[in-house]
């Protein structure tokens, strides 16, 4: 009975409960994690659904629902798996220490040492991805680096990241109709964009889909993909999706993470590709591409994929 009331009112991003909002409020419970925040260049505070996630390094530090509802991703400890700590982090150790951090959440409210002993479980997982898996963080490497250095003093501001659309939402995904040719994911249910941002020459609402290396650019979760993921959600109802990220910029004016004078178009949502160029990258050949040749094959791409209608942005190196 709960969980259907919670389907009818469905209200989209943003902080609605007022017990979360006070709890970020000046003397809230939450507050000092909310100014840990704003301090930290590391770190990214998202609404969601009444509830917000920190982000450290595009990785979910936590997602907070209420001052007492406070988790965190059990994953992040394998990196314990590595080599380095085979012979002394032990499963109990690990069990310890995971009591500890949920004790320095819930009781003693100690944000600052959860924070740093996150940072740290999060830095060896991605190194154990990195060595043990071999799996690429260039994608995250990036997103992040655009979230610390896109702010209102830059050309773009971020607003959103890892945006997923909900299936409770107005403008969830319906099959678009698709150019001939175009590639598309066979399931597709809750589409999910990299970077909601608002260009602030213009005030436009933009959503960014970031692509790194030629690789990225085909098939699933390729250019023709994303593009069908934005024609069979936000681009059906952009008007819709403006005003729930509308709300959301309000809720981050009110907790001090956008200025008072933040402005947002009332255009309708801008979608753009975001690539970054990979060094040493190869082609589906294998053959080495240089960063001009990258260009030409992401040009390429959106012209068989029909996509000449959206922009991109070739990011500059560092």
């Amino acid at each position: 009975m709960i969980k259907e009331e919670k389907e009818k009112t469905y209200q989209g991003r943003g902080l609605h409960s007022p017990n979360l909002r006070d709890a970020l409020n000046e003397g809230g419970l939450l507050r000092e994690l909310l100014e840990i925040v704003k301090s930290d260049e590391d770190l990214v505070l998202e609404i969601r659904n009444d509830y917000f996630n920190i982000y450290y390094k595009g990785g979910n530090i936590a997602k907070v629902e209420s001052a007492n509802s406070i988790q965190f991703d059990h994953n992040y400890f394998k990196g314990y798996q590595r080599p380095k700590y085979e012979s002394d982090k032990k499963e109990e150790e690990r069990k310890a220490l995971k009591k500890k951090m949920l004790s320095a959440l819930k009781k003693e409210r100690n944000y600052y040492d959860f924070v740093s002993k996150m940072k740290e479980l999060m830095n060896d997982y991605w190194t154990w991805l990195k060595e043990e898996k071999g799996k690429s963080l260039k994608e995250k490497d990036v997103q992040h680096s655009l979230c610390i250095n896109n702010t209102e003093q830059s050309e773009y501001t971020i607003i959103d990241v890892e945006f997923q659309v909900s299936t409770e939402a107005r403008y969830t995904y319906k099959k678009p109709i698709r150019p001939k040719g175009r590639f598309v994911a066979r399931k597709k249910r809750s589409p999910r964009f990299d970077i909601i941002a608002v260009r602030n020459s213009d005030h436009q609402l933009c959503v960014i889909e970031l692509k790194s290396g030629v690789n990225a650019l085909y098939g699933k979760s390729g250019i023709g993909d994303h593009a069908d993921s934005f024609e069979g959600t936000i681009g059906r109802m952009p008007q819709v999706f403006l005003e729930e990220i509308k709300g959301v910029v309000n809720d981050k004016k009110n907790i001090g993470l956008l200025s008072k004078d933040f402005e947002l178009s009332d255009s309708n949502p801008e979608f753009v590709y975001a690539y970054s160029f990979k060094s040493n990258d190869q082609d589906r050949g294998g053959n080495y591409v240089s960063d001009e040749q990258q260009k030409e094959l992401f040009v390429e791409e959106m012209k068989r994929m029909h996509c000449e209608q959206y922009r991109v942005m070739f990011l500059e190196k560092n």
